[in-house]
């Protein structure tokens, strides 16, 4: 009797051992046709495009380099596309919530879009992520530390406002195997912490679009994955610290026309002097102005408070002569009336150059 229940109780383990190891075995066959296949080539074959989703998010802006035409910036980097040879028998039965079923690989495991950052200076990968899930959906996380090469235009620094670009395209050989999603991932941001931020810019948004480059007869065309950060400058800083004091310094000639043309001497003083500290002025600010071979907004006003020192002294002169010659009254009148025209044509000047290059 006792044997009998052992041999019932034996027969049961044996059924279920071999259940587990039919269903062991299944599981295995799949991963080994799985394995049979090139995992490092195309999903497709190369007969078709994979389409790869991408995100970005800001973590940490670091600078903005005029001069270099460069910039820095931290975060992360997220792909994802749809490979069907990593999908698990069964799938369809398996809740998106079983994390258990998420492989973990290594870049040279499986294929990965080759992508390249067409404007990059250096790239680092500080750490990456790569997993699939039981459906075959890969995503790849990316914590980088980037320069970028960026243009800037700067005619209307520094009330300017630019825009740092991110070009990803897929590498030369790899054109035709990617095609980028139309959509940026949900993940798409800017990180909303302070260190983000820089003192002299203010952060306005991130875009995103997927554009078409035309290409040449050695890079054929392709579609480009194009992320924009608009980035406004913070021109308190020149404004209280460059214009305020040129503006002043240039208004200073003014007092001439109150003094009596008789005193050249003295009265052609006050100009030179104002002149030789805007030269001075000048040096002192031009160690953080951009290094450009076009004129600015501020370039501009420096030389037309410049050019209006230069013509006080000019003034002064011609007058001088004109009262020497024995005709102080018409002397007199022409000094007097710059009393009121300097500080108007300075004001005026300044309206225009504001109207041409900042569009006021």
């Amino acid at each position: 009797m006792k044997l009998g229940i052992l041999s019932r109780r034996s027969l049961t383990l044996a059924v279920f051992v071999a259940f587990e190891f039919m269903r062991v075995a299944a599981a295995t066959s799949a991963w080994s046709a799985e394995g049979k296949a090139d995992l490092r080539q195309s999903p497709t074959g190369g007969k078709s495009p994979v389409e790869v989703s991408v995100g970005m998010y800001v973590t940490n802006l670091v600078g903005i380099d005029e001069t270099r035409e460069t910039f820095e910036v931290g975060g992360y980097l997220i792909g994802t596309w749809q490979d069907p040879r990593l999908a698990l028998p069964g799938n369809q039965n398996v809740s998106g919530q079983d994390r258990s079923l998420v492989r973990t690989f290594q870049l040279e495991d499986i294929w990965t879009p080759a992508i390249d950052a067409a404007n990059s200076v250096s790239h680092k990968t500080i750490s990456y992520l790569l997993q699939a899930d039981s459906k075959g959906n890969v995503t790849y996380v990316e914590h980088f530390d980037a320069v970028l090469s960026n243009d800037y235009s700067l005619r209307k620094f520094p009330f300017d406002t630019q825009v740092l670009r991110f070009e990803f395209q897929p590498f030369l050989s790899a054109a035709s195997e990617i095609r980028f999603a139309d959509k940026a991932l949900p993940s798409t941001g800017i990180s909303p912490e302070q260190h983000t931020e820089l003192a002299s810019w203010r952060i306005k948004e991130l875009s995103y679009t997927a554009e078409k480059v035309t290409g040449n007869a050695f890079v054929p065309d392709e579609r480009e994955a194009l992320f924009k950060i608009v980035m406004e400058r913070r021109s308190g800083f020149y404004i209280w610290k460059v214009f305020l004091p040129l503006f002043m310094l240039t208004m200073i000639p003014a007092l001439v026309f109150w003094i009596d043309v008789k005193e050249f001497d003295w009265i052609l003083k006050v100009p030179m002097t104002m002149l030789l500290s805007m030269v001075a002025f000048e040096f002192a600010v031009a160690r953080d102005l951009p290094r450009i071979g076009y004129v600015t907004f501020l370039d501009s006003v420096f030389t037309v408070s410049f050019a209006f020192c230069f013509l006080c002294m000019f003034e002064i002169t011609f007058v001088y002569l004109i009262q020497k010659a024995a005709r102080r009254p018409l002397a007199v009148r022409i000094h007097e009336a710059g009393r009121w025209a300097y500080p108007a044509a300075y004001l005026a000047a300044l309206s225009i150059l504001a109207i041409c290059f900042l569009g006021w």
